[in-house]
């Protein structure tokens, strides 16, 4: 099946430099109060506190103002690759000897990677071995267009970034193309839905359930100054309302 998600029946405007300028203007204007009154924003970098203290200096966040169509094939590919990436990321985790030697240039040269390789080295001399992991993985692809493949660009292990805000992306865009699909011949039916911030909430849940223990918690690790914090706390709100432990 090649049908394209976000995509009307209808005739669709294929150049957009050529919608109506005020109707560009119009939807800006919308989508920036539907970002303000759903907390679709970020800290303002040029507003000295905007990631320290929670309400100060926000802007909306950085979004495309309609989505793009996407054949739902490639959609599809990219979810039957996830559990295979989610495997292979676990099964190297695993292996101490090759994560410290395929990583010891790049230690010579990036002091983060250097810092999580000399404690990764001090658990593997403790013997310290975890039973209960949880992976929490981002993959990024672009459709190439030249050989019209489906690329990754990367695959994210290190935080568990955005699902809060790229939920409320496609509410956005659904929101827009219930006011404004006529005109643009899009149907905000097409829109995917993404439910990603209950499902890593539900994650969290279920690995600290493994533990067994009432008095275990959630441990958030943040940056002292972090501007992303509205997706961060997102996540954190949806764990705090669905289920009965504690986070810090």
């Amino acid at each position: 099946m090649d049908a394209q998600k976000g995509v009307a029946a209808k005739p669709i405007i294929i150049d957009l430099h050529g919608i109506d300028e005020k109707l560009i203007q119009k939807m800006v204007y919308d989508a920036l109060v539907w970002c303000s009154l759903h907390g679709l924003v970020v800290g303002d970098k040029t507003v000295q506190r905007s990631g320290k203290v929670p309400g100060v200096g926000m802007v909306h966040a950085p979004l495309a103002l309609l989505p793009m169509s996407f054949p739902e094939s490639y959609w599809k590919q990219a979810c039957e690759l996830a559990p295979i990436f989610n495997e292979l990321v676990d099964r190297v985790s695993l292996d101490g000897k090759f994560l410290q030697e395929s990583l010891a240039r790049t230690k010579k040269v990036d002091a983060f990677t250097s810092r999580l390789l000399d404690i990764h080295s001090k658990m593997l001399e403790m013997n310290k071995k975890e039973e209960i992991r949880l992976g929490l993985h981002r993959s990024d692809y672009m459709l190439d267009e030249q050989t019209k493949l489906l690329l990754q660009i990367e695959l994210n292990t290190i935080s568990s970034s955005m699902p809060g805000l790229s939920c409320l992306v496609s509410e956005l865009h659904r929101s827009l193309l219930n006011d404004y699909g006529n005109d643009l011949g899009l149907d905000s039916q097409r829109i995917p839905g993404n439910a990603a911030v209950n499902q890593f909430a539900e994650a969290l849940a279920k690995a600290w359930a493994e533990y067994n223990n009432d008095s275990s918690v959630v441990m958030v690790v943040v940056q002292s100054e972090e501007r992303n914090m509205y997706d961060q706390l997102w996540l954190c709100s949806v764990l705090k309302e669905k289920y009965p432990f504690d986070y810090l």
